[in-house]
């Protein structure tokens, strides 16, 4: 069965998505997301300080689940 987890500590998500090889991004739309090298020309890379920016004032939570996580 799948878990999802919750978190809002920075160093745990940034820690989370650089072992996945993410990094953030701002897609087309203008929403801030995670970038996993499967998109091509639609998302943007944008500063840690600027993903944790949109995300705290949107007063985000990280949601994740690990059933097909690669750690680099």
């Amino acid at each position: 069965m799948m878990g999802t987890s919750a978190m809002t500590d920075h160093d745990k998500i940034r820690e989370w998505i650089e072992a996945r090889g993410g990094h953030p991004a701002r897609m087309k739309s203008g929403l801030v997301g995670v970038d996993f090298g499967r998109q091509e020309s639609s998302v943007e890379n944008i500063s840690w300080d600027e993903f944790f920016r949109v995300f705290d004032a949107s007063r985000d939570t990280f949601l994740h689940h690990d059933t097909n996580a690669t750690r680099h």
